[in-house]
């Protein structure tokens, strides 16, 4: 996933704002009381350099005690109330930055897993699990510390800076024109720093996505990394990435923390020029009118001048980076979702157990909707696809099932196999050719009606974190008990599932790792028994089984698909000896096809798989 600076910075932060549409009052008062803080911090300072001139005014002209304290302390009072007010409105604005932010990034996270879901499989066949995972994350988590604290801070921080600027030149303009030069020193160093350390911020996002990826990588494939002494091959391509990281971090924060030494030394040399400045001016008048209550205030708001800066410059910073961040969210959120125009779908009508009674067909035909009953008869008609264009994978694919019929593909890797089984289920659009499903072109029927029709079996069967039991259903949620321990049963489940520690109800963790690979795909044979829609698709279902337990679920296999499409992807030729029609593919073409004594007869590429001439792959 590319991390790029945004193209339009105005637009990435016009569109973070759009999620405040509702919030929009609370976000402007939000706002508006950090410039009360400001301003607050502003005039409490210029005010306190009006009350050490009415002190002086007072001693010189000999007020009785009583009068100067009562003078006095309603100059404190003032302040007091000045400074409170600041204290109250920084409060309010924290609070409700922090309440809408958490209602901003809750609406964020809930549209990138509903775009997730949305989105064609080709989109994760060319981005890895930690890129996309780094958008939850890092890109989230720099969003938190944008929208928590610096929208509202990056307001109070420039309000202190013009807010110094204006009451310089309002207590003196000569005096007020130093601090003006350094100023201007610092708002250039500002942005040309900025501008660097923005790029190296990007760089900084995408590398760590990058490190994200390999380290899901491995934690995934650490069996075989251990299995294959790869540790230290794997530990160095970790290195190798992280170096990256490093490297791209090290220059962003370098340049984002050499802010703060430029402007503190640079503040104390101003404040040293301007301390020496205003004392002579104080003394001779070369200045103009200067009272020593402005002085005070004078140096006062000379020694704060860089505060501003550096925290200007701080959520400036997180600001830009939460852009980034933020771009890649929206380019994420705009990719092309799947398409799904079909206006034909499944109507449940009853509670029968059986799917083809349970659903039908609904759809509109001359303006009148009209029913067909599921039946399961898929046919491909001169299939072209290719995943990159020019390359085909699958050339002229011609083939039918029908109900009660199981067709086989065998073939080498890369031949095609499993390419069919995704161009059933529209994970990928054809090229050329149509397929059918009862007689509607898949494109015509509705996404989540055509895979509710299908059945899938493969090897390595997903486990989600749950019980058994909701592993099981996880194919038809409202299945009772019953059900589910029929299914276990006829899969040949149930033996390993009433010895876990809790049965049914045995919480299963990170994909099903405290199950062996065999007990895994049992439960996918489960899921499949229970659900029983016409189509089923079984790639090479119990390759991960023993012979014995093979033998007994091959039993309740042909119960299952008694009355059934079946599609076998073929890895071991003994388990498709009893298909209606073997297909043999090579290099995405259909070269044989036919039973297994008709293929075995002619003597050809079959009859090489079958006899071990060739390996079948």
């Amino acid at each position: 996933m590319k991390s790029a600076r945004p193209a339009n910075l105005s637009k990435t932060l016009l569109r973070i704002l759009s999620y405040f549409k509702g919030k929009r009052i609370l976000l402007f008062l939000a706002l508006f009381t950090a410039m009360l803080t400001g301003l607050a911090n502003i005039f409490g300072t210029l005010f306190s350099g009006g009350v050490t001139d009415h002190i002086l005014a007072n001693v010189q002209a000999s007020l009785p005690f009583e009068e100067g304290m009562k003078s006095l302390l309603k100059d404190i009072f003032v302040i007091a109330s000045i400074y409170a007010g600041g204290v109250f409105c920084a409060l309010f604005h924290n609070e409700v930055m922090v309440y809408l932010t958490q209602k901003v990034l809750y609406k964020i996270r809930s549209e990138l897993m509903a775009k997730m879901q949305s989105l064609p499989i080709s989109y994760f066949d060319t981005h890895t699990n930690g890129e996309i995972m780094s958008l939850f994350t890092n890109d989230v988590d720099a969003l938190v510390n944008a929208l928590n604290d610096s929208f509202a801070n990056i307001v109070l921080s420039l309000t202190n800076m013009i807010g110094t600027i204006v009451c310089l030149f309002l207590i003196n303009i000569p005096l007020s024109m130093i601090v003006f030069i350094f100023i201007i020193i610092m708002f250039v160093f500002l942005f040309s720093n900025a501008r660097v350390s923005r790029k190296y911020f990007r760089q900084q996002q995408k590398e760590l996505a990058k490190v994200n990826s390999v380290v899901e990588e491995d934690i995934e494939g650490i069996k075989v990394i251990k299995a294959f002494h790869h540790e230290e091959k794997s530990y160095q391509k970790f290195i190798q990435y992280n170096e990256s990281w490093r490297s791209a971090a090290t220059h962003a924060f370098f340049h984002t923390q050499v802010n703060i030494p430029f402007f503190v030394s640079l503040s104390y040399f101003n404040f040293s020029v301007s301390s020496v400045a205003g004392v002579i001016a104080l003394a001779t008048g070369w200045a103009g009118a200067l009272t020593f209550g402005g002085l005070q205030s004078y140096l006062v708001f000379t020694r704060n001048a860089c505060q501003p800066f550096n925290y200007f410059t701080m959520h400036l910073n997180n600001i830009l980076s939460a852009s980034a961040g933020a771009e890649r969210i929206f380019q994420f959120l705009d990719s092309k979702e799947e398409v799904d125009e079909g206006k034909v779908k499944l109507v449940k009508k009853n509670d029968e157990k059986d799917f083809s009674s349970r659903y039908v067909w609904q759809y509109e035909e001359d303006g009148i909707l009209k029913e067909r009953k599921v039946e399961g008869v898929i046919h491909f008609e001169n299939v072209h696809f290719s995943y990159v264009k020019g390359n085909e994978i699958l050339k002229g694919i011609t083939f039918t099932v029908s109900p009660g019929k199981k067709v086989a593909f065998v073939g080498s890797t890369g031949a095609g196999k499993t390419t069919i089984i995704s161009l059933l289920a529209r994970f990928y659009p054809i090229d050329e050719g149509v397929i059918t499903y009862d007689g509607f072109p898949i494109e015509d029927i509705q996404l989540e009606s055509l895979r509710r029709a299908i059945s899938m079996v493969t090897q390595d069967t997903h486990l989600f974190t749950g019980s058994i039991a909701d592993n099981i259903s996880y194919v038809r949620r409202h299945s009772t008990r019953e059900e589910i321990q029929e299914a276990a049963k006829s899969s040949q489940a149930d033996s390993f599932i009433s010895r876990s520690p809790k049965g049914y109800d045995t919480i299963l963790y990170d994909d099903g790792s405290n199950l062996s690979e065999g007990q895994r795909q049992l439960l996918g044979l489960t899921r499949a028994t229970l659900n029983q829609p016409p189509v089923l698709i079984l790639d090479e279902a119990t390759s991960n089984i023993d012979t014995r337990s093979e033998l007994l679920i091959q039993q309740g296999l042909k119960k299952l698909m008694k009355q059934r499409s079946v599609i076998v992807i073929a890895h071991r030729l003994s388990t498709i000896k009893d298909s209606d029609e073997i297909i043999v593919l090579q290099h995405g073409s259909i070269i044989e096809r036919g039973t297994q004594q008709e293929l075995l007869a002619l003597k050809g590429a079959y009859y090489d798989l079958y006899t071990g001439k060739v390996e079948l792959s």
